[in-house]
């Protein structure tokens, strides 16, 4: 991890020649450890990195700053021409019509459902027989799937949101919630930490690919070049190896 900090302070203090007077800002969650988060007020993660080993990969595109902030600002920033893309963000074109362009996939994360000991089992077809229940979520995610939140706006499932999913699970190991959706990886890190139990992993709800979201009225000659000059440093990060080395060094594999 410190050589992520380090690497972290270097790239965005990187300005290259060519930069313009308006760096371009990309914004994350700030506390959806391992795969972002922020530490000494910088940020951290998983998709940090990532973004941050590609910025040493992009010639002559100028400067561009990484911020981390709370999941619910985040999508306000980027939804309110504040900042230019919302990293880490599944493809959601329906929930999220103000992203004109998708990254190429930083990573694939894992969705499970988890829920109190006998409220389900895996045989469930997973929205619909989870009527009548009520779901935690974090704040402004789309983790649990636009069928699901179908049936929260039908009535058929309650939703209670929290900010972090620490926060979700205190609730659904005290019973105050029936299920809760989340990244497997997330969810079993944070169980592991709080120590906590009456949590019992039900099935995995999806497959879902994390992107950059570049905000639609972001456009031009400028914006192209910097998201295909992202584009083509993910690539290049994900073919030598070096994003399942990030993983490796977060996860301990």
């Amino acid at each position: 991890m410190k050589q992520h900090l380090i690497l972290a302070s270097l790239v965005l203090s990187l300005v290259p020649a060519s930069a313009s007077s308006q760096d371009v800002l990309l914004v994350q969650d700030e506390a959806y450890p391992p795969f972002m988060d922020k530490q000494d007020g910088k940020p951290a993660g998983i998709l940090a990195d990532i973004i941050q080993a590609a910025a040493t990969r992009m010639a002559n595109q100028g400067a561009f700053k990484l911020d981390t902030v709370p999941w619910s600002r985040a999508v306000k920033l980027v939804e309110g021409d504040r900042a230019h893309g919302l990293v880490g963000t599944y493809y959601k074109p329906e929930a999220r019509p103000w992203i004109g362009t998708y990254s190429e996939p930083l990573m694939t994360e894992e969705v499970g459902i988890y829920c109190k000991p006998g409220v389900a089992n895996a045989s469930w077809a997973y929205p619909d027989d989870y009527k009548g229940l009520t779901f935690g979520n974090n704040t402004g995610f789309q983790s649990p799937g636009a069928a699901f939140f179908a049936l929260v706006d039908a009535g058929d499932i309650k939703l209670e949101e929290a900010q972090t999913t620490a926060q979700n699970l205190k609730k659904l190991s005290s019973g105050r919630i029936d299920c809760y959706v989340q990244e497997r990886l997330t969810t079993e890190i944070a169980i592991n930490k709080h120590k906590l139990d009456n949590i019992e992993f039900v099935a995995n709800a999806s497959e879902e690919k994390s992107f950059i979201g570049f905000r639609k009225s972001w456009n031009g000659p400028e914006a192209d070049a910097f998201i295909e000059a992202m584009d083509a440093a993910i690539v290049s990060l994900r073919e030598d190896g070096t994003i399942d080395k990030i993983i490796a060094s977060h996860v301990g594999s």
